[in-house]
Order: C-alpha cells, then structure tokens, then sequence
C-alpha cells in the first residue's frame, strides 16, 4: 500500500504544504534580519518554553504582514517597541521569508455612509459556513432568486483579488446585504454585496480560511464577527464596525491551528481544532507527535472559556524511533471542518481526522458527540480504526517518524444532523474513504445504513462537505489517484437518499481537463450547495458546474481558468474549487476561486455573480 502512496504522490505532482516549504525561505540569511532575531527575538522563539509561544520555525509559516502588525499593533508591540519602522520591516520579511506590502488596503475603495443595518432573520443570508447550525448548504427559494431556470443568466458582477495568494479558500457569509470574508493575509473584509467597497478591515495575525460566522448578542446588543485564524487564535469583532472586544488563543500546543469554522448556539462559541503538526512530522528530528484533537467551548459575551475537551490522553513517550528520538502518543484526530449542533439533544457533532502516532485510539476518524453544557463526550463512533499517518509518511518507506502507515482517510466534512420527511432524525457523516454513514443519535451514533460512492483516497473520498435538502443528500466524490481497490472510482456528484442509504444517482465530474494538463483534476472536492432546484458543484479543473437536484444533470457551468480584471487592482485568475464551496443570497452567486496546494490549479478569486436587474 505504501509504495503506491508514494507513486500516488510523484504522478500526481503533490508538493509539501507551504507549512513545510516556507521553513526553507524563511531559514535564508539576510543578514540584517538575522542580527535582529538573534537580538531581539531569539531568546524567546529559539526555544521557547512555553507552549504558547510560536518557534521559529513556526513564525516561518505567517505572512510578513501579519508578523509587522504584531510587532506593531499586536501581542509584540512592547518587544519591537526599540525598533524602527524600517527594522520591522526587514525583520518581519526574514522570519516570514516574503515581501512586506505596506499597503496592503491601497486599492480596497471604502464605503461611504454606514453600512446598512444587520437583520438576521432576513431570507437572503448566509450568515455562518454550512448556513445553518447543522451546516446544511442549503438555500431555499424564500434566500435566493436564482433557480434553473435562470442560472444562464448570471453575470460575472464584480471580482475580488487576494493578494500574494495562490489559494482562495476562507467561505464568504453574508448578512443583510455584507459579504463577511477571510483571506490570506489575515485581512478579514466586511464588504458590500452590490460593489465591493469595504466598510471595515481587521488584521488577524495570521490567515484566516473559516468563514466569519454572524451573530446577534442580546447582552451586548450588537451584532458580532466571530473569527478565527491560522495561529488558533478567537476573535468576536462587532460586526458594524470591526471593532475587537475579545480574543483568546484556543488550545495552547505549538501546532493548534483553526481551519475549521467556529460555530455559534445561543451565547455560545464553539471552536474546533486541528493541527500543523501533520507537516511538522515530516522533519526526521521531529518529536513525533504531542497534538490531540479538541474543541472549546466559549462564552459569545465576555470570551470565558467554558470547557476545553481533547479527544485522547496527552501524549507521553511509548519508545524510539530509529534515529534515537522519542516517540509520543496518543496523537492526531484533528478536527478540521466546522463542528454542527444538535440543539434538541443538547449535543455538538465533530468528526475527527487520523492518528500521528500508534499506538491509535478509538476516536480518531470518528464521529463523536459533544455534551453543550460540560464538553464530555457522550458517544464515540470510529469509521475507520487504526489509521495512523503525517507527512513523513509520504516522504520515505523508512521515514524515522512513520511505521507502519495507515490509508489516511478521515472524516474532513461536517457532520450533518438531519430531520427526514417522516420526522425520524439521524446524523451523516462521509469520509474520505469514500463511504457515507447514517448513525442513530439516540443509540451512541449506532450505524443505520452505510453506503460506499468511492474508492476513497487521502485526498478524498468525500473531502470537504456535504449538502442536504428534503431526505436527499448531495455527496461529492474526489476519489484522486491512488489506484488499488475493488470499488471503482467515481469522481463527480451522488444523490443518497438519506431514509435508506439507496443511491439515487451519479453524475460523473465532466471532462474539462486537456490531455497533460499540469494541475488539471475532473473530480468533486469542495463542498456543494444547493439551493431551489439545483446542486452547485466545484471541480478540480476550475469548473463550477450546477446539477439537476432530481437527475443529476449538467445544467449549467462556468470555467473560472482565466485572468480577471479586479476591483482593487490586484491580478488574480481562478483555479481549482476545493475546500470552500458557493454562497447563494437574493440575486447572488458568491464563490471562491483557486487552491494551489497538492499540485492543483492556483487562484486567488473572489467571483460575485448576480441576476440581471428587472
């Protein structure tokens, strides 16, 4: 199996994440930066002994930017406060490995007047990632105008460029009229839907690719921006004027990252984590591995932390590996998607990833059910046992860090609790083997039906998400190059309907990639969304395709693989569609653009589509 991992990996031109790659550039002595870390940073980053603290391999990861706005503005302030303005810079761009952008807003035009106001209740919106606290990715007719019968019509209204980004992945929200959104930079925008002009910007520390959830706090009266980022830090920001009134960094181990959106119930918070670690353990000198899953529970008002649940006993050494060092474990079940509310069982569903260490647990690639009040896990269910795997693992058959490797195929979309027509309720999940389960909530997550729709592979397998409307669940399908299995691959979009299990139809993902096309991948990976009567689906190739939601039909796409003019001047064209996927509001179609990781189609495009005006 692990021979053809690594044929999967050479054939399919799949590079480390930037994570790893970054550690390269930012080891590159510039001299002056050097001088000044050894000065005035080292002390501190070089072996920090507190967990808290990034190393200095880590602070490689963040983007020049956001390392001058924490000199600056941020938690360094005091540390930097010796230096001057030119020394931030240099010293911000070594440790980052890139260029500074002193403007980073130049050509963002703002908005005159106030924004409008923030309603809630209103039907047009999409105010948290999956659109509703069960991440459905539905929109009804009462949300948008946009049906089959009009979809051709839609006109590209107006393009946003991240800069310095080959990947356009945090989800838009919009509320009332105002596109909330993340970006690279750890800029995060609150925009108007109708232009693109910005009413306000906030500068998180680190990129920040959840999607800003929206909320309305009774105590506080004001609309809130929940917000979390690359370095797992919370912020709730008002959401009229950008306005931070609280932050806390979640979970304290060095690799905690969010790329999972928080999810808001009541004066609730809760915040899932996953982990860098996975690339980190691809350096032989590596520790391997101290990261568990967890998810936190804060309070939206004055950001108590109400409980913090890991997934698995801390990791504690249980040997050697073959260069010497320590072998840690439990480790890993990261949770990278945004977690889902059951409000009537009182109860919070996350589906976790792969071990990094053995020996394993019983809750990674699980499916498992938080308590709201305590955080106790009330009920664990494993779709795939004894699956440990990192980077390392896709490096070497002799990786010091990596015995004995597992398929890595866990659980990176949501789980879904669902209410059938008949008013039965049950929860799906979907992994990235390629197998859909529906489980019983009321007997601890006991399995209904289980469905396979693909071979399954590291990279899906069903990837990012799923979608739902009525009894029929909308299923992606990557199943991405490695070749071993009875099943055959079926890349592209199935319909299941969820009373039974039974396969309704399938859609293979249309052919739009030309012969050696580098990059170029016909497979379903991001999440779908659909709306009245139709399921809007992103493909590797950079195609947006919209389906029939009865037959599964091509009824309309559109190829983002172009160069587009911008609102704020920065040149962008689009790419690979993964892991965010379409927001549907009124009269508009909203999406993300490019993901350049694991040798795909890069891009850094926000697309805005809209009807025709009347």
């Amino acid at each position: 199996m692990f021979q053809s991992m690594k044929r999967y990996i050479a054939g399919a031109g799949l590079v480390l994440p930037a994570a790893l790659a970054s550690h390269v550039a930012a080891a590159q002595d510039d001299g002056a930066g050097a001088e000044l870390y050894d000065q005035y940073c080292a002390t501190c980053h070089a072996d920090p002994e507190d967990v808290r603290t990034p190393t200095r391999r880590a602070l490689g990861t963040y983007n020049a930017n956001s390392i001058h706005h924490a000199l600056t503005d941020g938690v360094m302030q005091a540390q930097a406060a010796a230096l001057s303005e030119e020394q931030i810079i240099t010293l911000s761009e070594y440790l980052s490995g890139r260029e500074y952008n002193a403007s980073p807003m130049r050509n963002v035009a703002m908005c005159s007047g106030s924004m409008p106001p923030l309603d809630l209740s209103a039907p047009g919106n999409w105010a948290a990632w999956g659109n509703d606290i069960g991440n459905s990715r539905h929109q009804s007719a009462d949300g948008t105008r946009i049906n089959a019968d009009n979809l051709e019509a839609l006109e590209l209204a107006w393009v946003f460029g991240y800069e310095d980004a080959s990947s356009a992945r945090a989800n838009p929200t919009v509320v009332s009229g105002t596109v909330f959104m993340g970006s690279p930079s750890g800029t995060v925008y609150a925009m108007d839907l109708e232009n693109g002009c910005a009413w306000w910007t906030f500068a998180a520390i680190s990129q920040v690719r959840a999607a800003v959830s929206v909320v309305h706090s009774d105590a506080l009266n004001r609309h809130l921006a929940v917000v979390a980022d690359g370095s797992n830090r919370l912020y709730v920001l008002d959401a009229r004027s950008g306005e931070r009134l609280w932050w806390d960094d979640v979970d304290d181990n060095r690799y905690a990252t969010s790329t999972g959106s928080p999810v808001v119930h009541g004066d609730r918070i809760f915040v899932p984590v996953s982990s860098g670690e996975v690339s980190a353990a691809a350096r032989p000198d590596h520790h391997c591995c101290t990261f568990r899953g967890n998810v936190a529970a804060y309070d939206l008002n004055s950001g108590t932390k109400l409980w913090h649940t890991y997934v698995m006993e801390e990791a504690e050494p249980v040997g050697e590996n073959s260069l010497g060092n320590p072998v840690l474990a439990p480790s890993g079940a990261p949770i990278w998607q945004a977690p889902s509310v059951d409000a009537s069982r009182g109860v919070v569903y996350a589906g976790t990833g792969q071990n990094y260490s053995r020996p394993t647990t019983d809750t990674s690639d699980a499916v498992i059910a938080f308590d709201i009040e305590s955080g106790e896990m009330r009920w664990v269910h494993q779709t795939m046992a004894d699956d440990a795997f990192h980077m390392g693992c896709a490096m070497s058959d002799d990786h010091p860090n990596c015995p004995d490797p597992g398929p890595d195929v866990d659980i990176g979309a949501p789980i879904l609790p669902v209410t059938l027509s008949d008013g039965r309720e049950i929860v799906v999940a979907g992994t990235k083997g390629g197998v859909v389960f529906g489980l019983d909530p009321d007997r601890d997550g006991a399995v209904l039906w289980e469905t396979r729709v693909g071979r399954g592979s590291p990279l899906g397998g069903i990837h990012w998400g799923m979608s739902h409307v009525g009894d029929t669940l909308f299923v992606p399908v990557a199943d991405r190059a490695i070749a071993e299995g009875d099943f055959p691959r079926q890349p592209g979009l199935h319909a299941i309907d969820m009373n039974s299990g039974e396969a309704l139809w399938y859609t293979p993902a249309p052919q739009r990639c030309e012969s050696g096309q580098q990059g170029c991948f016909d497979q379903y990976s991001a999440p779908p969304t659909s709306g009245p009567d139709f399921v809007l689906s992103g493909s590797l190739s950079g195609h947006l395709f919209a389906h029939d939601q009865r037959s599964g039909e091509v009824i309309w796409e559109y190829d983002s693989n172009r160069e587009y003019e911008t609102i704020n001047e920065v040149s962008a064209r689009g790419g690979a569609f993964d892991s965010t996927g379409p927001v549907l509001s009124g009269d508009h179609l909203i999406v993300n653009a490019g993901y350049g990781g694991f040798g795909q189609l890069p891009g850094n495009a926000l697309l805005v589509f809209r009807l025709p005006r009347e």
